[in-house]
This record gives C-alpha cells, structure tokens and sequence, in this order.
C-alpha cells in the first residue's frame, strides 16, 4: 500500500508533501553516505594533501600507496607485529565463519524444536528461559565468559577438586584460539526469536502429512522446513556474519597473540599506533612514514579493506533484508 494514495496526489499541499519527503530520505541517504565517501577519498589522497585545510572532497593527486602498504612492506610497517594484513582477514574468516557454522544450524534445531515439537506448557517455559539470557548485560557476562573459556567448562575463579581427592577436575584453556570467540557465540536470542518466529508460521498440517508418510523429524527439517526457510536463513546469516565481523570486546580480552587478532582488533592497533608519537625502537622507515602523513591514509584504506566484506554480504541478502520477515508479534 503506497504511503500517500492516487486520488489527489497532483494536488499542490500533496504534492509539496511528496516533494518534501522526498527531500528528507535523500538528506538522509546523503549523510549515511558521506562517512562512507570520506574515508574512501582520504585512503586515496597524498600523505601532504590529508593536512591540508580545509579538506578537499576530492584528492588532487590520486595515489593508492596505502593500499600497496599492507602488502608491499609488510616488514618495514609491521615489524612491532611481523604479520602483513592478510593473516588478520583469514583470522576475521576463521572466526566468522567458525561461528556462523555452528551457531546457525544449532539455532534453528532449537528454535524448530520448540516450535513444532515440544509441549504448549514446556514449549512457552524454554523459550522464556532461551530468551531471558537478552535481559542480561553484555557487560555483566564477561568475567563469567572468560572464566569458563580459561577453565572449560568451570566458570570459576579457581578450579574445583574432586571430592574425597586431592585433585582437580580436568579442565582446557581455551584463551589464546580460535574457540575462545567461537565457542561463546554458539547460541544467539535474538537469532532464536527469528527463527521461532518464521517456523511458527508454517503450517502444522504440512509437517503432520509428512509425517504420516513416515517422515523422520530431521527428514521433515531438511526436506520441508529448510526449502521455506531460506528467507530467515539468509537474514540471520547477515546479522551473524555483520555482528561477529564486526566484534571487538571479547576477541581484545581474550586474544594476547598478535598472529589470531581479526581485523577489528588490528585496525584498533594501527590506530593507536599512527596517533601516538612513535616511541624510541622504531626503524627509520616507520617513522618516516608516520611524519609524511602516510598512516592516516593506511587507517583509512585499512578500513575500507575491512568492510569490503559486510558489503558483499550485504549484496548476497539485499532481497531478503529489504523484503523483511513478518514476527509473531513484531509485525
């Protein structure tokens, strides 16, 4: 249904109506945009042009040698880290990916179960107790996260002995890998909610049919369930893939090693490292490089690099995302 009808639209308070909603979404595309322009202009300017004031909204000398940084002297820039970029993107994939594979799947097997195959009473008090982990504060969750990745699976400040025994039950430090970020995002309330929402609106006698067929519950997921789904599991796979590309508290407390940081936590170092002045140890080059200007075009260029990917995946689902999904209760 269009927001303002036909009858009457060539009228002149209709009109002026139209004429200045239509200034109002592009005065608003035009400063989501802008950020976007900036940093890809800066990436692109000479390390002289950056200071100049006022800026230009186009660079005078186009040069791409912040891009050719990363890669080109890796050991000159790098040399506090000796890694080039590309390690921290496949880190960046590794964890992202990680988790996409293991969260979804194990989301919506629970979000299925709940809908289609538990009790109306046990089905309303899991689905409480799955989405009440919403009301707590991230902040308040990560001691006890961390604790339980450093002393898996006891999220204890020391680790328990075993009664009537002088020792301790075996426990695994997960800090310092890969599954310290993947394994606390394996579950997701607000994926759950998604998925619960979209299989309560498939049809109850489709899945009885199937199972008066002889169906097996994982036959009717793979062979019913899934081919209707593909809408939620699209959208759940952009928020997924978005918020975990994206993090950055949890992979700063509990990756040390600089070789598993992702693209978050490099682009937060080379931040600092370009505005604050260079301390006594550093080659020449590297100083050199930062007193030319050349960083604020890398931290530019670095971040550019880093939201390629949300923008491809933003392309893969844009049909999904635009259409949206109709909730239970969030329509």
């Amino acid at each position: 249904m269009p927001l303002i009808a036909k009858v009457g639209k060539k009228g002149f308070r209709v009109r002026s109506l139209v004429i200045g909603i239509s200034v109002i979404l592009w005065l608003g595309i035009a400063l989501h945009l802008f950020p976007v322009w900036w940093m890809f202009t800066t990436s692109i300017k000479s390390a002289r042009e950056t200071f100049v004031f006022p800026p230009s909204f186009w660079p005078k000398e186009t040069t791409f040698v912040a891009y050719k940084l990363f890669f080109t002297l890796g050991s000159i820039v790098w040399e506090q880290l000796n890694y080039p970029v590309y390690v921290y993107f496949k880190n960046s994939c590794i964890i992202t990916f990680g988790t996409m594979i293991i969260q979804i799947p194990i989301t919506a097997l629970g979000a299925y179960s709940i809908s289609k195959l538990s009790p109306p009473r046990l089905g309303r008090f899991l689905f409480l107790f799955l989405i009440g982990t919403m009301m707590i504060p991230a902040e308040a969750a990560l001691i006890p996260k961390f604790l339980l990745v450093k002393h898996f699976p006891f999220p204890t400040m020391s680790i328990p002995k075993v009664p009537f025994a002088n020792t301790s039950f075996p426990t695994y430090d997960f800090v310092n890998s890969y599954w310290a970020v993947i394994l606390p995002g394996i579950y997701s309330a607000f994926n759950f909610i998604l998925f619960k929402g979209f299989f309560d609106g498939i049809p109850d006698e489709l899945i009885n049919a199937a199972r008066l067929d002889g169906a097996s519950e994982m036959g009717i997921f793979r062979r019913i369930v899934l081919p209707v789904s593909k809408p939620v599991f699209a959208v759940v796979a952009y928020f997924t893939f978005s918020s975990v590309w994206n993090s950055f508290m949890w992979p700063l407390i509990v990756l040390k090693k600089n070789n598993l940081w992702p693209m978050s936590l490099m682009l937060y170092w080379f931040q600092t490292f370009i505005m604050e002045r260079p301390p006594q140890g550093y080659s020449p080059e590297v100083q050199h490089l930062l007193q030319s200007g050349i960083g604020f075009s890398g931290l530019m260029a670095m971040s550019i690099i880093e939201s390629i990917p949300v923008f491809i995946m933003f392309i893969i689902f844009r049909e999904q995302l635009m259409t949206g999904i109709r909730l239970r209760g969030f329509k």
